[in-house]
């Protein structure tokens, strides 16, 4: 509401102040005059019919205005950037929001040009700028716009005081779109005290809307009233504002349940909206979704359960007359009320508002569905179940164009995150008409949602690494790409350690952000580039497929099963969740799913924690007997219906959430004695599988196989960190410095003994070495602290040895310099404390160092799930290189590891703790040949030698 006010009138008394006459001879002057007048003539022309709702008229005349304004003024006139600024009003109004952006580009360049790149009149630009990018969806953008927006603004901040004031507001809003309601509410309060009535009304409505977030009912209604007056007042009762304030409102009463207030203020929204706009447009559209969200909510008074079960039939199919309405209203071209209809790709005016409609209609569906099926009427249930499916597949093929509009990785983890619950019903219906008829492909069907909802930015970012090495780009461009990548990094790097000062200062904090801001915006216009002028790279980048399970079974051998999961946990407002599992053999697909409670979450927790605590060595009985409860009791949610499946199987994990944090090996298979404490009977999964890990099987099968290319075959490093003086002060943990590692040295000359390389150790393991050499060698071995970050998780680092000498580098290995990379290597193993840990990103994963080695082209990891003690990790480092220079896989040769390290354990290193840490993600498959069958091919050459022998003693006694 705010941000269509601010576009249509500021810009247009800007565009009036800014205009004067040239001095010239009379007739010239007369001449000129006309001329300006003409062009003063079109802006107004263009204003008016932005006012009437004709947009492409608009448009058109700003266009002319403008070119003949480049005629009258030059082109370097500080009068052509109005036209400009209000055509972006008027496409963004026509839903042409990449046109609008491009638009506002070409006046960010003028005003850069004419003045420089931090002159105030930038503020509205990049306010516009934010507001569009906000339509889109992309609250990331959004709200760092609006912060451009700000210190443009603040440049100059008596002259442009009102445009604070409304910018200050933008940012509280765009805060709560991304969820920080904390901080949203703080920003909301503070923009508060020097703010006009319309600014009021603004933010009182977005206290309302954040106040329901955090569940405070009184509070919302209180605020959305305090609007509602102020613009009536303000506005009179039949304004186009509080037209869409009653919108908001409205959706707010039919969430916490007063339907019948809902449907009134509805009405009154409908009634204003449609004197301003027609009904194709995303008002009309909004108000027809709240209709349908009335019905979908509504309960109906019945006199019995049939009479019960037809009244609701009624009031959903009603609900979905009004989705379909909704669907119409949001498109330019669509207009079937079929409910088995959806717009096609492109034919949206707003992805953002579609997504939400489409995912709407998809779930009145699947409940009209499920009353059919409770009636057991299963052909209409199937029947609507299916269109249920269609429209979900719809919203999941729209997410991913939106995420093709995306540029920042902020921006793809903030839609995962919030589409999760999209693939998440994509599945449930799957599931529901796999076992509603037991066909194939629905089960198939599923897993490829399964499959879209895994690790969608990262699968991305390593399409988009590939992509670039055949489709046609320039070295020179690359290097640019390279140049504003690194200098992004190195800012944001910079920012984040300044804020962790004590007293931050805000003069660098303002630089380093608008350093990051404005080399942001050249590499997303570098990455258009790459989009618009290379199509191999834009095809292959942005296609919409995963792997599938012929795919999956054709390249897995008999000993192999992959098992993926999905899980949806148990809320608040949900008590109930669901775990989704799909078991792949080479024969067979098996689809089930597990309803559970907040206890299954509890049981994750409880064994990550028993696992990973500190006090170890301090273990007691109850400890002991929770864990071992717990672990059985995941097994049995987990794996427990798939045993016989699996028996004799190697496995392959695909874990969902907070999964991802666990290893499966400390699961239990049967019911533990927890009358005596003794680690090393209990049965452990790795007494019976050998288990790796992959983020997606797409990522497996599809980009994690290589064959030997480097020239050598280990690297090692094993810093020291004595006499390590470095400033730790920004990480608490280790404010006193990193802890030598006694062991590492030891662990690095054991692997030499199985494994031909160079050994880096103490003050020779230098980052710099490391960079150096890494792409030509086939093993990378790190023995070292990790630092993680799980603020800035591309900022996790690998510690190296102090640097010496004049060096560039600082001997912190961070995860995007890693990213940088470009490695040969066929394995890393990451023996560092915490590889695989930090933060847990919904829809994408654990956001771990060990992603920065696959993505730049290391297909396996070995990594630690947390702080591995350092005599045990050296020995089943040991060990698993035994295993695997014999041959074995690595998941195999790990396994071995592990199960060597139990047998001869006492019964304190016994703990999972000391050798439960380490797990293989990616490509299992062995690195050597082992010994076994050389011996088969010489007796295999043996048996051949006997019988070419006896063929010729033969032949020799027949002559």
């Amino acid at each position: 509401m705010l941000c269509r006010l601010f576009l249509c009138v500021v810009f247009f008394i800007f565009f009036k102040d800014s205009f004067g006459v040239p001095t010239k001879n009379v007739s010239d002057f007369n001449q000129s005059q006309n001329d300006s007048l003409n062009v003063v003539a079109l802006n107004k022309k263009g204003r008016a019919a932005i006012y009437l709702g004709d947009f492409e008229s608009a448009v058109a005349y700003f266009d002319e205005a403008y070119l003949k304004g480049r005629v009258v003024y030059g082109r370097t006139n500080l009068k052509l950037f109005s036209p400009l600024l209000n055509k972006g009003v008027a496409l963004k109004n026509m839903g042409e929001y990449d046109e609008a952006i491009a638009t506002y580009l070409e006046a960010e360049d003028f005003i850069i040009e004419l003045f420089a790149e931090d002159h105030p009149r930038l503020g509205f630009v990049y306010g516009n700028l934010g507001n569009i990018y906000k339509l889109k969806g992309d609250y990331v953008k959004s709200h760092e716009y609006q912060q451009a927006a700000l210190r443009a603004f603040l440049v100059a901040p008596d002259k442009y005081d009102s445009q604070i004031s409304i910018t200050r507001s933008n940012i509280a809003e765009a805060l709560y779109l991304l969820g920080d309601y904390e901080e949203a509410i703080l920003s909301a309060f503070d923009a508060l005290e020097d703010s006009n009535d319309n600014i009021k009304s603004f933010l009182y409505s977005l206290i309302a809307r954040i106040y329901f977030q955090q569940s405070n009912y009184p509070e919302t209604r209180k605020y959305y009233k305090e609007s509602l007056s102020i613009l009536t007042k303000a506005y009179g009762a039949d304004s186009y504002d509080l037209g869409l304030e009653y919108i908001n409102y409205s959706q707010l009463l039919l969430k916490i349940g007063d339907y019948d207030e809902a449907y009134r203020y509805t009405e009154l929204a409908e009634d204003i909206i449609v004197k301003y706009f027609t009904k194709k447009s995303l008002q009309y559209s909004d108000i027809m979704l709240n209709y349908a969200n009335y019905y979908l909510g509504r309960s109906s008074e019945a006199s019995d359960l049939t009479d019960f079960y037809e009244k609701r039939k009624v009031d959903l199919k009603k609900a979905l007359g009004y989705y379909q309405e909704a669907l119409i209203a949001g498109s330019d071209v669509f207009s079937s009320v079929a409910f088995n209809d959806n717009p096609k790709p492109g034919e949206e005016i707003s992805e953002i508002q579609m997504l939400e409609v489409i995912n709407q209609k998809a779930g009145c569906l699947e409940a009209l569905a499920d009353l059919y099926l409770s009636g057991q009427d299963k052909g209409n249930a199937k029947e609507i179940f299916e269109l249920a499916l269609s429209t979900t597949e719809r919203a999941t093929e729209l997410i991913h164009q939106i995420r093709t509009g995306y540029v920042s990785e902020e921006s793809q983890f903030f839609l995962s995150e919030n589409q999760e619950s999209t693939f998440i019903r994509a599945v449930g219906v799957c599931y529901k008409l796999y076992d509603l008829t037991d066909e194939f492909q629905f089960a198939e069907k599923g897993f490829r949602f399964a499959e879209k909802s895994k690790s969608a930015s990262f699968l991305a970012s390593v399409k988009d690494s590939r992509a670039k090495k055949f489709g046609g780009i320039p070295d020179s461009l690359l290097k640019r790409e390279d140049y504003l990548k690194t200098n992004i990094s190195n800012y944001k790097e910079m920012l984040f350690e300044e804020n962790q000062n004590e007293d931050p200062d805000s003069a660098r904090i303002e630089l380093f952000n608008s350093k990051v801001f404005q080399l942001s915006e050249q590499y997303e216009q570098l990455v258009k580039v790459f989009e618009e002028s290379f199509p191999n790279y834009y095809a292959f980048k942005y296609e919409n497929k995963v792997v599938g399970v012929d795919q999956i079974q054709e390249r897995i051998s008999d000993r192999t099963a992959v098992i993926e999961y999905l899980i949806e946990e148990p809320t608040a407002q949900k008590a109930k969740g669901q775990v989704f599992k799909f078991v792949i053999t080479p024969d067979e697909l098996y689809f089930s799913k597990e309803v559970v409670d907040s206890t299954f979450v509890e049981n994750i927790e409880s064994v990550y924690q028993f696992l990973t605590s500190s006090k170890y060595l301090f273990t007691g009985k109850g400890e002991y007997r929770k864990y071992a409860l717990a672990a059985h009791e995941l097994y049995n949610v987990l794996l427990s219906d798939e045993k016989q499946v699996l028996e004799d199987k190697d496995l392959v994990v695909i874990p969902d959430d907070k999964l991802a944090y666990l290893p499966f090996d400390a699961l239990l298979s049967a019911p533990p004695d927890t009358t005596i404490m003794n680690f090393r009977t209990l049965p452990y999964l790795v007494k019976d599988y050998s288990i790796s890990y992959t983020y997606s099987a797409t990522l497996l099968y599809d980009y994690f196989n290589k064959e030997k290319v480097a020239k050598h075959d280990l690297l090692a490093f094993a810093p020291s960190y004595e006499g390590d003086d470095r400033d730790y002060t920004a990480n608490a943990e280790y404010r006193g410095g990193l802890l030598p590692l006694p062991a590492v040295n030891k662990e690095v000359d054991f692997i030499n003994g199985y494994v031909n390389g160079d050994v880096f150790k103490d003050s020779l393991a230098q980052e710099s070495r490391f960079k150096e050499l890494a792409s030509d060698y086939d093993i990378l071995h790190l023995a070292m602290h990790t630092i993680i970050n799980d603020t800035l998780p591309m900022y996790s680092k690998l510690a190296f040895s102090k640097p010496y000498g004049a060096q560039m580098d600082d001997g912190w290995l961070n995860t995007n310099e890693i990213y940088s990379m470009d490695l040969n290597a066929r394995m890393a193993v990451l023996s560092a404390c915490n590889t695989g840990s930090g933060k847990l990103q919904k829809g994408e994963g654990v956001m771990s160092l060990a992603r920065g080695f696959l993505y730049a082209g290391c297909p396996s990891i070995v990594m630690t799930l947390w702080e591995v003690e350092d005599e045990s990790g050296a020995h089943i480092m040991k060990d698993f290189y035994k295993f695997l220079s014999k041959g074995k896989s690595k998941h195999e040769a790990l396994r071995s590891a592990k199960l060597a390290h139990i047998a001869n354990a006492d019964p304190l290193k016994a703990h999972p703790h000391y050798w439960l840490g380490y797990v293989v993600v990616g490509n299992s498959d062995p690195l050597y040949k082992g010994k076994d069958i050389y011996f088969i091919l010489i007796i295999f050459g043996v048996v051949v030698l006997l019988f070419v022998d006896q063929l010729y003693r033969k032949r020799k006694a027949r002559d």
